[in-house]
């Protein structure tokens, strides 16, 4: 048996996601109204990761969680007067348990010069690969959990 990937994601479809009209204001892209901007949103620029952050819990097309991954989140970790230096990635699953990374550092998220979509798309595919990490490694510490575990042939 074959366990699939906790958390799959597919960057064409969120970016293809984040550029449709806002559901919210019709004269917005989602990623306007969801604080994107082309020059303003990237590592080394205040408020990054709260970016990513309202972006992830939009559940934006492209990130596709197994069944037994109820929510993926980022905890924002605050280093002293600057509040997103960091965040942890957390990975709750249907028994109930909560996995967490460990701290991942503004670097992880996005290349330094990278802005706009392109530095939101790098993010979420850290975070993606985060989740699987941390979902595969308690997999394979708890094998015991496996009947509550989604699995593939």
């Amino acid at each position: 048996m074959h366990r699939t990937t906790a958390l799959t994601f597919d960057p064409a479809a969120t970016q293809v996601w984040l550029r449709q009209p806002s559901d919210q204001f019709a004269a917005m892209t989602r990623a306007d109204s969801l604080g994107v901007d082309d020059e303003l949103t990237g590592p080394g620029v205040e408020g990054f990761l709260a970016t990513v952050d309202d972006v992830l819990a939009a559940q934006p097309d492209g990130f596709r969680r197994r069944a037994d991954i109820t929510g993926v989140e980022l905890w924002l970790i605050p280093d002293g007067e600057v509040l997103d230096q960091g965040a942890l990635v957390t990975v709750d699953l249907a028994n109930g348990v909560r996995l967490a990374s460990l701290h991942q550092d503004i670097r992880d998220f996005a290349n330094r010069d990278q802005r706009g979509i392109p530095a939101v798309l790098s993010a979420l595919r850290h975070i993606a690969n985060q989740a699987s990490l941390v979902a595969g490694t308690y997999e394979a510490a708890h094998p015991e959990d496996a009947p509550h575990l989604a699995v593939s042939r």
